[in-house]
């Protein structure tokens, strides 16, 4: 098995909210890392201008953790660790943590939604798992 890949993954996904705050001159919203990213930040990404209704990802990481804030609109994110699948929708301000061995896809929702994603590991080709069904156990 490659390393951080266990069978029932999914119960190592942590969700949570930012603070948000609001007043006349817009939003404020506050991720504190520590303590919700079990990880030292080493790459940052975002995807936007996804039409609504279109799916991303369709990936797993064989190393790579990742921390996943939506920041506007509203994301789907259904995940499978080769036995269960979950599906997770994070508004503006959700997150969840995707853990190595989760096979995931995105679904915008809404049109304008916008989503962050914060890794442990640089951009590495050799560490996608394209195919869902290598993830299957017995």
């Amino acid at each position: 098995m490659s390393s951080g890949r266990t069978a029932n993954a999914l119960s190592r996904v942590t969700r949570g909210s930012a603070k948000l705050f609001g007043d006349d001159r817009g939003r404020l919203g506050v991720v504190d890392l520590v303590g919700h990213a079990p990880f030292v930040p080493v790459r940052i990404f975002w995807i936007s201008d996804v039409p609504a209704g279109k799916v991303r990802g369709g990936h797993a990481h064989k190393a790579c953790s990742q921390f996943v804030v939506c920041l506007h609109g509203r994301v789907a994110v259904d995940a499978f660790d080769g036995t269960e699948n979950e599906r997770f929708v994070l508004g503006a301000g959700d997150f969840i943590n995707l853990v190595p061995g989760i096979f995931a896809t995105e679904e915008f929702v809404e049109p304008g939604s916008l989503l962050l994603v914060v890794c442990d590991r640089p951009y590495e080709a050799d560490d996608y798992i394209h195919d869902k069904n290598a993830l299957k156990t017995d």
